[in-house]
C-alpha cells in the first residue's frame, strides 16, 4: 500500500513539474513570438490587351446644290450674250434667248434637275414659193419656252465621278403669218435650242460634278490621320490612328447639299506616358489612297483602348500614411510600418512589419489579395486578402491567439487603407479628349468633330510595375470635306 502511495505522489509530481515547464515555455516575452513569413514570388502573369476593334471615322463631303446653280446661270448667260443664227431649208431666223431665274433641285439618290424658263425674241424670214414667183416675209418673234436637264452622278470605285444626262425643251407656240397664211417656227425653235444651248448647259453642269477632285481633299485627310494627337505634353498622352480602308455609298441629297458619304476605317489607340498600345495588326502604314469598298450601310463610331497603369510605388506613397503608423487591433497597440507592395502571379502582395510592445510579439507578415476596380467610385481595391496562402506556422497560431484575432483585423485595416481613385485621371482623360476632338481643323477645307460617350473599364491586371487598367472610350468621330472650293476647270466657251 505504501509503494503504491509514493507512486502515485511521485506520478502526480512529475505531471506538475511538466505542466509548469510547459506554461513557462508559452509564456509570451519580450521578442519570443517572432514571425517571419516567407515573401511570395516576385513574377507576374502576363495578360494581353483586349483585341482592338476597328473604328470608323464618318466622312462626308458636300457639295452645295446653289454653287452648281450660280455657275450655271452665269455661265449661261455669256453664252447667250449674242443672238444664235439659224437656217433651215426656207426658213432663216435669228433668236436671242434671254434665261429667267434657273431652278436646280436634287433628291435623295443624288440626281440634279435643273428647269430653265427662256424668253425669246428676235425674227425669222420665210421663203415661200406661191403662184411660181418667190414670195419673203420677215416677221418678228417672241414667246417663252422651258428647258429641262436630269443629271445623274455616280461614284467609281477610283474616286472618278460620272454622269449620265437627259434633256428636253418645250415651245407650246411659235408662228409667223405670211399673206394670211400662219407658219410654225416651233420645230426649228426647239432645235435650236435643243442642239445650241442644252448640249453646252449638259457639258457645263456635267465638266463641274465630274471634275470635283474629291480623292485630293479625302487623300489629304488620310495622310493627316497618321499624324498623333497630342492631348497632354505631361504626362505624355497622344492617340495614333492607323487607317486601314475607304468605305462609302453613292451621292446622296437632303434637297439643297449634294454629298458624298465616307466611312474610313481605322484602329485608333491611345499612348498614356511610357504605356503604348498595339493595334494588333500586320497591315503596314500607307500613305497612298486606296480604291473605294461599297457598303450598304456606314455605322460610325470610335473605339480606343486606354491603358492606365498606377505603380506599386504610387499606392505605396498613398497607403503609407494611412497604414504605417500605430493601430489599436482588439484592445492591443501595433505598430505597422514598411509597407511593400509588388506582384505574385496574378494577385497583389503586400508586405508589412508589424511589432506588439505589449505582447513581445514582431515580425515580418506578407498578404495576397486580388485587386479590383470599383466602376462606381472609379478606384482600385484589394479584397480577400489572406496571409494563410502564404504561410500558416505554429508561431503564426500562437501569435494570433494571443493577439486575439489581431491578424485578421491587421488584414481588414490594409484592405480599407489600400484603395486608390481613378476618378480624377479618368476625368482628364475625357476632358482632354473631348476637347481635342470636339472641333478640329484638318487643313482648309476638312473639320474633324466628336464627342467621348462612354469610358468603361475592360479588365484589371498586374505588370511587373504596378496595377494595369485598360479603359475602352467609345463614342462618334466625324469629318466634314467642303467642296465649294473646289479647283474644277471648264471650258467657258
Amino acid at each position: 500500500m505504501m509503494k503504491q502511495r509514493k507512486i502515485l505522489i511521485s506520478a502526480i509530481s512529475l505531471g506538475i513539474v511538466l505542466i509548469l515547464t510547459a506554461l513557462f515555455l508559452l509564456m509570451p516575452r519580450q521578442s519570443d513570438i517572432i514571425v517571419e513569413a516567407p515573401a511570395p514570388p516576385r513574377e507576374v502573369t502576363p495578360v494581353p490587351l483586349p483585341p482592338p476593334i476597328p473604328s470608323i471615322i464618318a466622312v462626308k463631303a458636300n457639295l452645295p446644290i446653289q454653287d452648281v446653280k450660280t455657275l450655271a446661270e452665269s455661265t449661261l448667260r455669256d453664252y447667250l450674250k449674242k443672238p444664235i443664227e439659224r437656217k433651215d431649208g426656207a426658213i432663216e431666223s435669228a433668236i436671242k434667248l434671254t434665261p429667267d431665274t434657273l431652278t436646280m433641285t436634287s433628291a435623295t439618290d443624288g440626281t440634279v434637275s435643273v428647269r430653265i424658263p427662256f424668253k425669246f425674241n428676235g425674227w425669222a424670214r420665210v421663203s415661200k414659193k406661191i403662184f411660181g414667183q418667190v414670195i419673203q416675209q420677215s416677221e418678228d418673234i417672241d414667246g417663252n419656252t422651258v428647258a429641262s436637264l436630269t443629271l445623274t452622278p455616280t461614284l467609281n470605285s477610283d474616286w472618278r465621278i460620272t454622269a449620265k444626262t437627259t434633256s428636253d425643251i418645250f415651245i407650246q407656240k411659235a408662228e409667223i403669218e405670211i399673206l394670211g397664211i400662219k407658219i410654225s417656227v416651233r420645230r426649228i425653235l426647239t432645235e435650236l435650242v435643243r442642239e445650241a444651248v442644252l448640249p453646252k448647259l449638259e457639258n457645263l453642269i456635267v465638266e463641274y460634278i465630274t471634275n470635283i477632285d474629291v480623292k485630293t481633299r479625302v487623300a489629304g485627310l488620310w495622310v493627316k490621320l497618321y499624324e498623333p494627337i497630342v492631348l497632354n505634353q505631361e504626362p505624355s498622352i497622344s492617340l495614333v490612328i492607323e487607317p486601314l480602308e475607304i468605305l462609302a455609298q453613292q451621292l446622296s441629297s437632303d434637297g439643297q447639299t449634294l454629298s458624298l458619304s465616307f466611312g474610313i476605317k481605322t484602329y485608333i489607340q491611345a499612348n498614356i506616358g511610357n504605356t503604348s498600345t498595339n493595334p494588333g495588326t500586320d497591315i503596314e502604314p500607307s500613305v497612298d489612297l486606296p480604291n473605294i469598298r461599297f457598303a450598304d450601310t456606314l455605322a460610325s463610331g470610335y473605339y480606343i483602348i486606354a491603358p492606365i497603369d498606377v505603380t506599386y510605388t504610387t499606392i505605396e506613397n498613398l497607403a503609407r500614411p494611412l497604414v504605417e503608423k500605430p493601430h489599436k487591433l482588439k484592445g492591443i497597440n501595433t505598430i505597422v510600418e514598411n509597407l511593400t507592395l509588388y506582384g505574385s502571379g496574378v494577385q497583389l502582395a503586400a508586405g508589412i512589419q508589424f511589432r506588439m510592445p505589449s505582447l513581445g510579439a514582431a515580425g515580418q507578415l506578407y498578404l495576397l489579395g486580388t485587386p479590383v476596380y470599383d466602376a462606381t467610385t472609379m478606384s482600385i481595391s484589394v479584397t480577400d486578402f489572406d496571409y494563410a496562402l502564404t504561410t500558416r506556422s505554429r508561431l503564426l497560431d500562437l501569435a494570433e491567439a494571443a493577439g486575439e484575432g489581431f491578424f485578421p483585423n491587421l488584414r481588414t485595416t490594409v484592405e480599407e487603407k489600400l484603395v486608390f481613385s481613378l476618378e480624377e485621371r479618368l476625368t482628364e482623360l475625357r476632358e482632354l479628349l473631348s476637347d481635342a476632338i470636339a472641333e478640329r481643323s484638318i487643313g482648309p477645307y476638312v473639320s474633324l468633330r466628336g464627342t467621348v460617350d462612354t469610358i468603361t473599364p475592360e479588365a484589371l491586371y498586374l505588370t511587373q510595375t504596378g496595377v494595369r487598367i485598360p479603359f475602352r472610350l467609345q463614342g462618334d468621330l466625324a469629318c466634314e470635306i467642303n467642296l465649294n472650293s473646289a479647283q474644277v476647270s471648264h471650258s467657258g466657251d
